[in-house]
């Protein structure tokens, strides 16, 4: 049973980890990398998520003009002149809120992480052992 201060697994279902908090998350935290486009957003997280939340344009464009109207992120045309590609940055406010999400995320992912761990140990270490002995 886990402690009070562990999340379980229900918790983890119901719990933050999730798109909505998942893309918003990512998108800060490259950004507080390097500035980056739309498209190149979704790419990145399209391959940090391996297809597990499904990654688009309707869901990306409208979080990134949401961050953007909250003050979480800038964005500017690449060529100011003609409609091009908008680059976004970070802003010190977007900084804040990406340390606060990823503070209050760990504790989900640890209980994540480790659970697949013990499925994994369960389903497949503990059959190779008694398959090689």
């Amino acid at each position: 049973m886990p402690s009070p201060k562990t999340p379980g697994v229900e918790d983890v279902l119901r719990g933050p980890i999730k798109s909505k908090t998942v893309f918003p998350v990512l998108i800060l935290h490259f950004l507080d990398g390097a500035p980056d486009h739309g498209y190149g957003l979704m790419q990145r997280i399209e391959s940090i998520c391996a297809g597990l939340l499904a990654v688009n344009t309707n869901t990306i464009y409208p979080l990134l003009r949401r961050l953007e109207e909250r003050g979480f992120i800038s964005g500017s045309w690449e060529h100011p002149t003609k409609r091009s590609r908008r680059i976004y940055s970070i802003t010190p406010a977007g900084r804040e809120r990406l340390a606060r999400i990823k503070n209050n995320m760990r504790p989900y992912l640890d209980v994540i992480s480790a659970t697949i761990d013990r499925l994994n140990k369960e389903l497949y270490h503990e059959h190779l052992s008694r398959t090689v002995a």
